[in-house]
C-alpha cells in the first residue's frame, strides 16, 4: 500500500496555477466522537450582529450536510426568487435530451412526475397513487389521481399518462431505451392505465419517479408538436411558465396546484455557466440562490451576513468513463494502471475541501449494491508495474485525451488537473479536454469519446440498473459500449460479451436477493476489469439568502415548492 500524498507534495504535483485554487481555501473538518462539529461565532459588520452556526453531520449512509446560517431580521417576505442556475437551459421538452438529475430542476417545477420520492429515496404516490404487478410481473397496472389539473385547467386523465408513456418511449426521445421495454400501453378504465412489458424491469417503477418521467397533456401536445411544446408548455406542476427564452426562464405559481399553492410567487431560472459569476450573482443580490459555485467562494460565503450556506451529499458519483476502442485503453494493464495511480483521498481532502466522500464502486454509501468492505487502493507502484507490463513507462509513456468538464460541478477541472498530474507521476502522459455535457452525450452515442471522460453519475433511485446497470452494461443505451457498437468499433478490451454476462442478471433477475447480490459482484467486477474508474460521491454546494427556509435534496435536484420565505 502507497502512503498517502501529503498536502505539500500533492500540490507540488499540480503546479503553481492549480495549486493556488488549493492553497486558498478552508481545509478539511474533523468531527467528533458523534460524527457531528458544532462551531459558532459572532460577526460583526457595519454595526450589525449576527451570530453564525456552522454544522457538519456524518453517518454511514446519509448524506453529509453542512449549514452556515446568518440570522438577521427580514422586513418583508419577497415574492420573487432568482436562482442563479449552472446549466443552460435550451428547451423545456422534458423528453429531448439525456441529463442528469440537477438538471431536471426546472422541468420539476412544471411538469408533475408519475410518481414522488423520499429524501430516502423510496418510491411514493404522485400522479400515480397506486400501482400493482401482475402475476408474471410482465404488467403493471397503474393507478391515475383523480382532481389533478394541468395550467390551462384541463383535467389530467389516465389518458394524458398513456401518451406520455407512449411518447417517452418513442425514439429519438432520450430515454426511449429505457421507456422501450414496455411494449404495450392501454387505458383499461378511467383512471387505470395497464403497461405490458417485453420482460420483467426491476426498476420501472424507480423510474416512474426518475428521469423524464413527467406528465404532459395530450390535447396540447398534440396541437403544437414537441418543438412548439418546448418553447411554451404546460404540465400540472406547482409552477406554470410566464416566459421562456434559452438561457431564461420565469415561472409563476399555478394556483390550482393538487398539492397545495407554492409559497414562492414567482421563480426565475437564470443561467450562469461560469462558477464564480453564480458566486458573484448571490453575494451583490441580483440573485437570490445559487448551487455548484467554487470551494472557495462557498467558504467565502459562508461567512457573509445575510447568506446561507449549505453542503449536500447527493446521490450522485463522479467517474471516469472508459470506452475500449482505443488500443491504448483496451489494455487491460493501462486500465488498472489509470485507477490504481489516483489518490482519491487527496483529492476529496486537498481540492474538494472535504466536500465530497471517496467511492469504490459506482455504488455510493445508501445505494442498495453498496459494498462497504471492498476499496481499491491508491498504489503508484502497482500502476507503475502494470504500464511496465504494458510496455510503457515515464520515459516512454503511454498518451491519452481525457475529456472533462469545467464550472458544471465543484472543482470539476481542477480535479481532472490533479489526476493528469499523477498520471504523469507513473507514466501516463494525458491531454485534457474540456467538453460540455451535451458533447459527452454525442460522443458516446456515436463512439468518439476520448480514452476516458470524466462524468457526474446520477441515481436517484439507489437501484443498481440505474448505476453499474446502466452505465456498465453492453446493451445499455447510456453506457460506453453504446458507441462502441452504433460506430462499428473495435472492442480491443474483448470484455463485451463477459460484462453483458455479468451485469444480465441486474436487469433479468426476478428474485430481488439475488439481484442485488448479482449487482454487488457486477460492481466489483467491472472495477477490478477497469471498465470505469469510481471517484468520488459528490457534495452539492448551495448559497441562499438567509430568509430562504430551504433543506436541499439529497438527490440532488432544486424544488422551489418547497422554499418559504
Amino acid at each position: 500500500m502507497a502512503e498517502k500524498t501529503n498536502r505539500r507534495n500533492f500540490i507540488s504535483l499540480l503546479g503553481v496555477g492549480a495549486a493556488s485554487a488549493v492553497i486558498f481555501g478552508v481545509g478539511g473538518y474533523l468531527l467528533g466522537s458523534s460524527g457531528r462539529e458544532i462551531v459558532e461565532r459572532t460577526i460583526t459588520q457595519a454595526a450589525a450582529t449576527a451570530t453564525v452556526t456552522q454544522t457538519r453531520t456524518q453517518t454511514v449512509t446519509a448524506p453529509t450536510t453542512v449549514t452556515t446560517t446568518v440570522m438577521q431580521t427580514v422586513e418583508a417576505k419577497p415574492a420573487r426568487l432568482v436562482i442563479a442556475w449552472p446549466f443552460e437551459i435550451v428547451t423545456l421538452n422534458p423528453y429531448r435530451f439525456s441529463r442528469n438529475i440537477p438538471v431536471e430542476s426546472p422541468m420539476a417545477a412544471i411538469y408533475d412526475r408519475f410518481l414522488s420520492q423520499g429524501r430516502d429515496l423510496i418510491q411514493l404516490p404522485g400522479v400515480i397513487e397506486s400501482w400493482e404487478w401482475g402475476p408474471e410481473k410482465t404488467s403493471l397496472d397503474l393507478r391515475v389521481r383523480q382532481g389533478i389539473k394541468f395550467h390551462d385547467g384541463t383535467p389530467l386523465t389516465a389518458e394524458d399518462v398513456a401518451f406520455s408513456l407512449q411518447t417517452m418511449k418513442t425514439p429519438p426521445n432520450a430515454y426511449a431505451g429505457v421507456w422501450g421495454v414496455i411494449s404495450n400501453i392501454e387505458v383499461t378504465g378511467a383512471s387505470v392505465v395497464k403497461l405490458t412489458l417485453s420482460r420483467y424491469d426491476p426498476s420501472i417503477i424507480a423510474w416512474l419517479g426518475f428521469l423524464d418521467a413527467f406528465v404532459v397533456p395530450k390535447h396540447v401536445w398534440e396541437r403544437v408538436g414537441p418543438d412548439e411544446f418546448g418553447k411554451n408548455p404546460v404540465g400540472s406542476g406547482p409552477y406554470k411558465v410566464k416566459s421562456f427564452k434559452p438561457g431564461i426562464l420565469e415561472l409563476e405559481r399555478f394556483e390550482d396546484y393538487w398539492r397545495g399553492v407554492a409559497s414562492i410567487k414567482e421563480v426565475v431560472f437564470k443561467e450562469v455557466l461560469d462558477p464564480r459569476s453564480r458566486a458573484v450573482e448571490v453575494e451583490a443580490g441580483t440573485s437570490d440562490y445559487t448551487l455548484e459555485i467554487d470551494i472557495n467562494d462557498f467558504d467565502r460565503l459562508s461567512k457573509t451576513q445575510g447568506l446561507r450556506a449549505v453542503s449536500q451529499l447527493v446521490t450522485d458519483v463522479a467517474i471516469l468513463m472508459i470506452p475500449t476502442y482505443y488500443p491504448e485503453t483496451g489494455n487491460i494493464n493501462v486500465r488498472l494502471a489509470m485507477h490504481y495511480a489516483i489518490d482519491k483521498e487527496s483529492i476529496v481532502k486537498n481540492i474538494l475541501k472535504g466536500h465530497g466522500r471517496v467511492v469504490h464502486t459506482t455504488e455510493a454509501p445508501g445505494y442498495r449494491a453498496y459494498l462497504p468492505d471492498f476499496s481499491f487502493p491508491y498504489d503508484p507502484n502497482r500502476a507503475s508495474q502494470l504500464l511496465a507490463a504494458a510496455g510503457y513507462s515515464k520515459s516512454n509513456p503511454v498518451k491519452i485525451t481525457v475529456a472533462t468538464f469545467k464550472g458544471n460541478f465543484p472543482r470539476d477541472y481542477e480535479v481532472m488537473q490533479a489526476v493528469v498530474a499523477m498520471w504523469r507521476e507513473v507514466g501516463i502522459e494525458a491531454e485534457l479536454e474540456v467538453i460540455t455535457i451535451a458533447q459527452h452525450f454525442e460522443m458516446r452515442n456515436t463512439g468518439k469519446m476520448k480514452h476516458a471522460h470524466f462524468y457526474v453519475w446520477s441515481n436517484a433511485t439507489g437501484d443498481p440498473v440505474n448505476s453499474v446497470g446502466h452505465s456498465q452494461w453492453p446493451n445499455s443505451p447510456f453506457s460506453t459500449w453504446r458507441g462502441l457498437k452504433a460506430a462499428n468499433l473495435t472492442d480491443y478490451s474483448g470484455l463485451m460479451d463477459e460484462a453483458t454476462q455479468v451485469l444480465n442478471p441486474v436487469f433479468l433477475e426476478k428474485d430481488e436477493e439475488k439481484r442485488i447480490a448479482a449487482a454487488k459482484q457486477a460492481a466489483r467486477y467491472v472495477v477490478e476489469k477497469g471498465l470505469v474508474i469510481p471517484l468520488y460521491q459528490l457534495a452539492q454546494l448551495h448559497v441562499m439568502k438567509s430568509d430562504i427556509k430551504y433543506d436541499p435534496w439529497p438527490q440532488g435536484w432544486v424544488l422551489p415548492y418547497y422554499m418559504t420565505r
